[in-house]
Formats: structure tokens, C-alpha cells, sequence
């Protein structure tokens, strides 16, 4: 009950375009949303910038009297997901080099190798990434909400803007599925 209530303050507090209350919120959701956009992007620097755009529009939204934010979490993840989405959308985005691939692959699954202990733990983490990849859109978003940002069944309901019947579904289907790539 204490969280639920300090949330609203908070959210009255942006409401009303609070500036510190705003960086705070930044300095709190900011990490989380670049690793949402960089697993699902091509490069760390595309990542920050969706990051970065995705406060930036926050703020010119809660800036108009008019607009209002009920849900914080659900806010954000929605504008991170719209603006992966246009991205996607703008054309020659979704073509890479085979050198790309590689060097991305690369940059994104070696540096991570280096802080694990176990290379077997490594391939594993690779084999995984690359089978969500297989998976249907809503899926891999599924599967990314859940379990690499760590939401809870009614956050991504609201996100997504389904029922957390339909969402839990929807996750069990996505490992179900997952499990089948994988194997």
C-alpha cells in the first residue's frame, strides 16, 4: 500500500512538471529503457538515442495542462516500443551487412561473455538470444518484458493493452514456443 501511495505523489508531482521529481524518475527508469531498446536494436548508440527520445517526449507531453500520466511504467514502455516501432518503420533501417551482423553480434555477445565465468553459460545466452529472435513480434516482447525487464504480468496488461489473462497466455505460449526453437 506504502508503494502504491508513494507512486502517486510521484505521479503528481511529474503531472505537474516537477523538474526534479522528473530527473529523478529518469535517473531511475533510464538504465531500464536503454536495455529494453538495445536488445531489441542493431547498435548501443541507436539504443540511447530511442532512450533519449523516449524522456524527451515524456517531458513535451506532461508539459500540456491537458495531459495527464495514470501509469508511469505502462507511459514509458509504450513510447519505447512506438518509437522502436517508427524506427523500424523508416526505410533502409532493416537492412544490415554481413559485416554488420558480425560485428554486432560480436560488440553485443562477447562483451557480455567477458563478464560471465562460464563459456558454456555464454553459447547458452547467445543460442537463447537467437532463438527469441525466431519468435513472433508480440512474443519477443512478451518474453522481453517479462523476464530481461523484469515486469509484472499487470504492467505489461497495461502496456500492451490486454488483459493479464491474455498476457499470461501469451507468455506461456511465447516459452512454449521458445522451447521448441531452442531444441
Amino acid at each position: 500500500m506504502k508503494e502504491y501511495f508513494q507512486e502517486k505523489q510521484i505521479l503528481v508531482k511529474i503531472n505537474q512538471g516537477d523538474e526534479a521529481t522528473f530527473l529523478e524518475m529518469y535517473n531511475y527508469y533510464a538504465p531500464k529503457l536503454f536495455r529494453h531498446a538495445c536488445y531489441r536494436l542493431k547498435s548501443r548508440e541507436q539504443a540511447e538515442d530511442i532512450a533519449q527520445q523516449v524522456f524527451y517526449k515524456t517531458w513535451q507531453y506532461i508539459v500540456k495542462p491537458e495531459n495527464r500520466i495514470d501509469n508511469l511504467n505502462a507511459f514509458l514502455y509504450k513510447t519505447v516500443n512506438n518509437l522502436i516501432t517508427d524506427y523500424y518503420r523508416k526505410p533502409g533501417e532493416n537492412s544490415l551487412s554481413l559485416e554488420d551482423i558480425s560485428n554486432e553480434t560480436e560488440e553485443k555477445f562477447f562483451s557480455e561473455s567477458a563478464k560471465t565465468d562460464s563459456i558454456d553459460q555464454d553459447l547458452e545466452k547467445v543460442k537463447v538470444k537467437e532463438a527469441i529472435k525466431l519468435l513472433k513480434i508480440e512474443q519477443q516482447q512478451y518474453i522481453t518484458w517479462r523476464y530481461l525487464d523484469d515486469l509484472s504480468i499487470t504492467e505489461i496488461a497495461k502496456i500492451s493493452g490486454k488483459s493479464a489473462g491474455a498476457v499470461y497466455v501469451g507468455i506461456h505460449r511465447a516459452l512454449k514456443d521458445l522451447k521448441k526453437v531452442i531444441i
